[in-house]
């Protein structure tokens, strides 16, 4: 049983030693004030909607512009969700989101690109 052990601490070291470094990301965050402009029906339900205020969360983040355009759909609070229809907000309606990307690589066809994450939760629903 001992053998197996060391036989596993061996080949991790190994491993950890010839592999690359692991990076983790972290979520760039954007506190936006909105007013919805037009619920969109095709070619999937989405909402429109027009920046009122932004605040970074940090400067090195990429935020829309205040009187920007955003077209998404809107997630639940823990952003693992999207939120039933029933719950959008109305045309005309002031809502908040904290707008959340990250950064990464996406593999497609066997190819690696860049791409950004993007997600929309509703604050405060």
């Amino acid at each position: 049983m001992k053998n197996h052990i060391r036989g596993y601490t061996l080949a991790i070291l190994a491993l950890s030693a010839v592999g690359e470094p692991v990076q983790a990301a972290t979520w760039q965050i954007c506190r936006l004030e909105l007013r919805i402009v037009e619920v969109l029906k095709q070619p999937y339900p989405q909402l429109q909607a027009r920046v009122l205020k932004v605040r970074p969360a940090s400067t090195t983040v990429e935020c829309p512009e205040a009187g920007a355009t955003l077209t998404f759909t809107p997630e639940t609070t823990d952003y693992q969700a999207t939120l039933p229809r029933r719950h959008w907000p109305k045309k005309g309606q002031s809502v908040r989101i904290d707008y959340r990307y990250l950064d990464g690589m996406c593999k497609g066809d066997g190819n690696s690109y860049a791409c950004r994450i993007k997600h929309y939760p509703l604050v405060g629903r």
